[in-house]
């Protein structure tokens, strides 16, 4: 079986293998994973952002925005469907962000934004103050949709 330890690798020894078309890029022995939900129609939310968003009483458009986490693999995977929701959304009065809350932000989150568990949607209506938190698993692109447009 080792001389073709590609095909046959338990998982414990990793050394022997290598991935290609990985996120991960190793970095001085340490992996760094590719930051998500990269778009021109999407906006990056810092903590001062997210945290002016949430003082907001009247927003002049609603926003709909992902709590993740690059490594979380449900992340990952809605990567794709929120990426369509922003190219959809794109000139329709309604912002598409991002606020990435592991880390040193995760505590905030958890207090001030509803997060329980990665990813975490949270839609801002336009005149409200609180945000309303997605309530299912589904994360395709037409479901979001669905949830946007209700909520607008």
């Amino acid at each position: 079986w080792w001389e073709d330890a590609k095909a046959k690798e338990c998982g414990l020894h990793k050394g022997n293998l290598k991935q290609e078309n990985s996120q991960e890029q190793n970095t001085n022995g340490v992996a760094e994973i590719a930051d998500l939900f990269e778009s021109q129609n999407l906006v990056s939310l810092s903590r001062a952002g997210i945290e002016n968003l949430l003082r907001l009483e009247a927003r002049r458009e609603p926003w709909i925005v992902v709590l993740y986490a690059p490594w979380c693999q449900f992340c990952q995977g809605m990567e794709a469907s929120y990426l369509q929701l922003a190219d959809k959304l794109a000139g329709s009065g309604v912002k598409v962000g991002k606020f990435r809350a592991d880390g040193d932000q995760k505590e905030f989150a958890k207090s001030e934004l509803q997060l329980g568990s990665f990813p975490t949607i949270l839609f801002f209506p336009k005149h409200s103050a609180q945000p309303i938190k997605y309530p299912t698993e589904k994360r395709d692109v037409d479901s979001l949709l669905a949830f946007v447009n209700a909520l607008r």
